[in-house]
């Protein structure tokens, strides 16, 4: 069975790197600078606004945010850096290079600069949960849900935390208390595709088929492009004895996502059976 780390890895990546750009919305908002030909390129924006101002952090964090959006993750990096060194209680910065560091693999790297990052602005909301995460991938569930708490307290309807913390109710084999977390995350944001397929995987492990068999499909009627849910799906439908239907689900995963190899098995296997 693959580690809870391993199967969420890609989506802690999209998760921080998401993350790191929250604030770029709002320094697009405030910019005052004349709408000219580099306002069509927002890195060449902030890098032209980098480079008038050299001496200040904000346009250096404002251009790190851009730099992440377009994957240019050592760039971003290095503008971070150039931030803190102007101005080193920056913590919006620190945090930016936690979340970079945490994309990839260093977490423990991550970890001290999430720390330094609330030590200077506790009212982080993302701090608290990448923290969180960050605990989390390393076993620690106790102190991954006193961050998630912290978030929490701070923000009550941040939807990525109460999925974070059916993560860890799901590990610790507590599958009801980790729907109920999930659930909170569709009180806030209905639309989440992914609440929906994790409460399927929970009703799933639990043999509860039909009631999984209607979470897939509602994560499914958000986002028809979900692979995983509807590979979930086909695994409903064949334990509820309808091995056809599941056998398109698995192909449309498969369509959707060649590299997902669990549906691939998943279909070797139904073949024999369904003739």
């Amino acid at each position: 069975m693959e580690s809870s780390q391993n199967k969420n890895s890609s989506g802690v990546a999209s998760l921080i790197v998401s993350i790191i750009l929250a604030a770029a919305a709002a320094a697009f908002v405030s910019a005052t600078y004349h709408r000219n030909s580099v306002w069509n390129d927002p890195p060449s924006m902030w890098a032209d606004a980098a480079a008038k101002s050299p001496g200040k952090a904000r346009p250096h964090y404002n251009l790190a945010t851009v730099l992440a959006d377009a994957g240019r993750l050592d760039e971003a990096m290095k503008e971070n850096n150039r931030a803190v060194e102007l101005y080193p209680n920056y913590a919006k910065a620190h945090f930016n290079i936690g979340a970079i560091y945490h994309v990839r693999g260093r977490v423990d790297e991550a970890i001290e600069k999430y720390k330094l990052a609330i030590a200077l602005q506790p009212e982080i909301v993302a701090a608290h949960n990448n923290l969180g995460y960050a605990y989390y991938s390393k076993g620690l569930f106790e102190k991954a849900m006193e961050e998630y708490n912290a978030a929490l307290s701070i923000k009550p309807s941040h939807v990525q935390t109460y999925i974070n913390i059916g993560y860890v109710y799901r590990d610790l084999k507590r599958p009801e208390d980790a729907i109920s977390a999930y659930r909170e995350a569709l009180r806030y944001a209905p639309k989440t595709a992914l609440a929906y397929y994790l409460i399927g995987e929970a009703h799933l492990t639990e043999e509860r088929f039909d009631m999984a068999a209607g979470d897939f499909k509602a994560a499914i009627g958000i986002d028809p492009g979900s692979a995983e849910a509807h590979n979930g799906l086909g695994k409903a439908l064949e334990r509820t004895g309808r091995r056809n239907e599941a056998l398109a689900e698995y192909s449309t995963a498969l369509d959707l996502n060649p590299d997902l190899s669990d549906a691939r098995e998943n279909i070797k296997r139904l073949r024999g059976v369904v003739r």
